[in-house]
């Protein structure tokens, strides 16, 4: 089981209505981009840190972990989207040649503002994935009669992130116990290994789900026993 998953099955909020948690991140997402306010993606982005940490109690030191990577990928965008070349009003820059490159107040602004709404629609992601369990998310998405397309594919991604992840752990335990890791050669051998048979490997678990959908007679349709 995925560690997300782990907690949004475990919750302190897992019982409460799927409908209300699926309203309240999709809030946060729209609210965010329609009002222009570095205030209110603040606002959100802490109402939703205390929903995760403060109500449904889950871990400090896990919430910030899950959130380091997506933000450390969006700071570094946001540094590159605030340098501006031969702008005006540089709060600070350098000169190649006749060339300026630096950081204006236009730019500086526009970033921050981006930084502020990417966080909020992050955090309020993080509140739903982890409060409420897949299967609540796709009976809700069909009580709205969202296209059974839609949710399929939805489901089977789902399924194939379970398969890549599992494969890569079981390839990656098997070169370890072989010592696979013992010094930076047989590191970098070892990886370039997993990456092959890892696709191998799921091309062929997911050949051996297409078999089981139809030996279930799959029609296009997950039942969901409700």
């Amino acid at each position: 089981m995925l560690l997300i998953d782990k907690y949004a099955y475990t919750n302190k909020l897992r019982n409460y209505p799927p409908q209300v948690k699926i309203l309240l991140s999709c809030g946060g997402i729209v609210l965010s981009r329609l009002i222009n306010s570095y205030y209110l993606d603040l606002l959100i982005t802490i109402l939703m840190i205390i929903l995760v940490i403060g109500i449904a109690k889950v871990p400090f030191r896990t919430y910030f972990k899950m959130l380091l990577l997506p933000v450390s990928f969006l700071f570094i965008s946001i540094i590159t989207i605030m340098i501006s070349v031969n702008g005006d009003f540089y709060l600070y820059y350098f000169k190649i040649m006749n060339i300026c490159i630096g950081i204006t107040m236009e730019s500086m602004s526009k970033g921050i503002k981006l930084f502020t709404t990417v966080l909020s629609s992050l955090t309020s992601v993080y509140f739903l994935i982890l409060t409420t369990p897949m299967i609540d998310i796709i009976r809700v998405l069909k009580k709205l009669k969202v296209p059974k397309l839609f949710i399929e594919l939805m489901v089977l991604i789902y399924r194939s992130i379970f398969i890549f992840i599992e494969e890569a752990n079981n390839i990656h335990l098997a070169q370890a116990m072989k010592f696979g890791y013992e010094n930076k050669r047989n590191s970098l051998r070892s990886i370039a290994l997993l990456i092959r048979n890892l696709f191998t490997r799921v091309f062929i678990r997911h050949n051996e789900m297409n078999i089981s959908l139809e030996c279930k007679l799959y029609s296009g349709e997950f039942k969901l026993g409700d």
